[in-house]
């Protein structure tokens, strides 16, 4: 039951993904020098996410919790980053997708509890080395979600660079 409610899901997003086709999408890809299974597990883990996140608190399943906690004092509500963030679909070692809160940086999107979906792909280019790709879909027209485009722009980039590094050194 629980394997065909992941398929349901993850085709779900994989159509709303393509019917966003014509809208935008922000796209972010690194090679990372690991197998799939570990960088697999460096995002979909507590632990794994130390790269990028000290405390972190992941339910890995359709509707768990998929929250980083970042070094960052905490905003106006009192949090202190992705809280509400949920994971929306699982194919181990392949296919991650989850919703993502707006940063303080954005007050209105965030107080207003927006979210974009993030769907993060795993792909075996040799058996020690992985291509992550991340698409983020789900992006609304006016200048507070411009402003959120161009803040995760760069922050997606600094986590995939984190994550690169973590292999590399």
């Amino acid at each position: 039951m629980r394997i065909m409610k992941n398929i349901v899901l993850f085709l779900g997003v994989l159509a709303m993904a393509s019917a966003s086709a014509a809208e935008r999408v922000l796209t972010k890809a690194v090679t990372v020098e690991a197998p799939v299974k570990e960088v697999w597990r460096a995002w979909t883990t507590a632990d794994g996410l130390s790269f990028v996140s000290n405390k972190s608190r992941i339910e890995l399943e359709p509707g768990g919790a998929y929250e980083w906690f970042l070094d960052l004092g905490p905003d106006a509500d009192g949090r202190y980053g992705s809280e509400t963030s949920h994971v929306l679909a699982v194919l181990p070692e392949q296919v991650l997708v989850f919703n993502w809160n707006f940063p303080p940086d954005v007050p209105a999107l965030r107080a207003s509890g927006a979210m974009t979906q993030v769907i993060v792909r795993f792909e075996a280019v040799s058996p020690e080395r992985t291509r992550v790709h991340l698409d983020a879909v789900g992006w609304q027209e006016g200048d507070d979600w411009d402003r959120g485009y161009e803040y995760f722009d760069a922050a997606w980039s600094r986590v995939l660079t984190a994550l690169k590094a973590a292999y590399d050194t």
